[in-house]
């Protein structure tokens, strides 16, 4: 390494330096590596929606965090600029608020609430009870207390690690990766088992009879949930497709990066390759015929392409080239796998159960606004509620803000919204504000994670742990990536 040379030193000095730099680097390599398989990974057991996938998860994170809070792997990605302090603090305000308020839920310390009833009686039929509590489920809190830490300690770690851009870059393609796995297992299974199995896990609802053939869901039990991964998975890949870093056809002098070039020079190999693994994937999503997964990758990709084209002065050549892109994509891959999406848009399936469990989520709110039933508990609240013309058990709300104004109550759910709007919006703000060059990760970002929070505007995909986990390190990447290096130093 010539910038350790110096005058008067031996040899020897310099190779000790040159194998010290290898070993650090080498650790600091293998730090960024095991916490996204860590992150990416979890999508593979059953989408990290058991017990036994998240659990293990939440104690790797724990032990990954310990060495990156120390340096490894993130030099100088701890250090918070003055721009950025403000937002963070907010940030962090927020969160321990809504967390205070969780564990408060959980305490005698709290007023009586609608459910003190339910433990009074407990009290008179067995003897003996827990003192009314405002939590309905207290265990199911403290499993969604952990869930929502692990997502923070995610995020952290992701902003320290992705200041560094090749990191950055390297979370996408961990994700198209992760998505390549999934989709991969979801054909064998349409293959072998129509796709109602899931190893041994029968995912149909009802008895199986054969010639029974099931949506795809790939690694995920739920299949609206699986189209939303896939939908993250294609966006990030074309996230790449349109990264001028590692993908660019050569330009020759005097044109404007890459708008002039013609199209077939354009189509470079990796790009050729993301190209076909999006075109995997996107089978993969409209084979799940998820509508609200569908209708939000397509938002993501809208945001991505406006974000990636803002501010240029000759973009026709490219916006034509995006369309036409997606335009082929789109033709050739529904053509294939799109029949069930279109059925399911024809047929316009009755989704009156998902009204009657809203209407009992409003109810819910109405019998305690201000102190919720506690982190977890919407499956005991609308067993309390449940409609007589509403014969399955449920336990999520198919709205993930819904279903927090029922946990937390109306105030405490403003501060856990912020937690995940506002770094969305610092991911926005950096794919409006930074220069053309440096845009397009926190636009990715941006667009990557726009998909499950807008599915779950109508779903639950954020609360399933391997979709909540990748979006916290992509609000991580995105944040990191939005504050130039010259407003951290300001």
């Amino acid at each position: 390494m010539t910038e350790w040379t110096e005058k008067g030193h031996e040899p020897g000095v310099v190779v000790l330096r040159d194998w010290q730099w290898f070993v650090r680097r080498a650790i600091d390599k293998t730090a960024v590596f095991v916490f996204f398989a860590v992150v990416v990974l979890a999508a593979l057991p059953m989408g990290g929606n058991r017990d036994w996938a998240w659990a293990p998860l939440c104690v790797l994170l724990g032990l990954i965090a310990i060495p990156v809070s120390l340096g490894l792997g993130a030099r100088g990605g701890h250090a918070v600029g003055a721009i950025e302090r403000l937002p963070l603090l907010v940030l962090i305000g927020c969160w321990l608020l809504f967390a205070g308020f969780a564990l408060w839920q959980m305490t005698t310390w709290a007023p009586l609430t609608a459910d003190a009833w339910l433990f009074i009686r407990a009290a008179e039929i067995l003897g003996s009870a827990h003192a009314p509590i405002p939590a309905i489920a207290a265990d199911a809190a403290r499993n969604s207390l952990l869930k929502c830490l692990a997502c923070a300690l995610i995020f952290l770690i992701a902003r320290a690690l992705c200041r560094d851009r090749d990191n950055a870059r390297w979370l996408l393609i961990a994700l198209v990766a992760s998505g390549v796995l999934v989709v991969s297992y979801g054909i064998a299974m349409q293959m072998s088992t129509n796709s109602c199995y899931l190893g041994s896990y029968l995912r149909k609802q009802f008895e199986l009879t054969p010639g029974d053939r099931c949506q795809m869901g790939g690694t995920f039990v739920n299949s609206n949930s699986f189209a939303c991964y896939m939908g993250m998975c294609v966006v990030a890949a074309f996230g790449l497709v349109f990264n001028s870093h590692g993908t660019k056809a050569k330009v020759p002098y005097g044109y404007d990066e890459e708008e002039d070039v013609r199209l077939v020079d354009w189509f470079t190999g990796p790009r050729v390759v993301l190209l076909a693994l999006s075109l995997l994937m996107l089978g993969g999503m409209l084979m799940s015929a998820s509508r609200a997964g569908f209708g939000a990758s397509m938002a993501g990709m809208l945001f991505l392409g406006l974000l990636l084209l803002r501010g240029r002065g000759r973009s026709r050549s490219q916006l034509g080239r995006i369309f036409f892109v997606a335009f082929v994509v789109l033709v050739v891959v529904g053509g294939i796998a799109g029949s069930g999406l279109l059925s399911k848009f024809a047929v316009s399936v009755d989704d009156s159960s998902r009204l009657r469990i809203w209407s009992a989520a409003f109810q819910g709110i109405a019998l305690s606004p201000w102190m919720g039933w506690g982190l977890g508990g919407f499956g005991d609240v609308f067993t309390l509620l449940q409609p007589a013309n509403s014969l399955q058990p449920n336990d999520i709300a198919h709205s993930t803000p819904l279903e927090t104004v029922v946990e937390l109550g109306i105030f405490a759910a403003i501060p856990a919204m912020v937690v995940v709007v506002l770094p969305w919006a610092v991911s926005l703000r950096g794919g409006l504000t930074r220069r053309r060059a440096y845009r397009n990760l926190p636009a990715a970002a941006f667009a990557v994670a726009a998909v499950p929070i807008l599915h779950s505007l109508i779903d639950f995909s954020l609360q399933i742990p391997a979709i909540g986990f990748v979006t916290a390190a992509l609000l991580g990447m995105g944040w990191a990536q939005s504050f130039s290096r010259n407003e951290l130093l300001a």
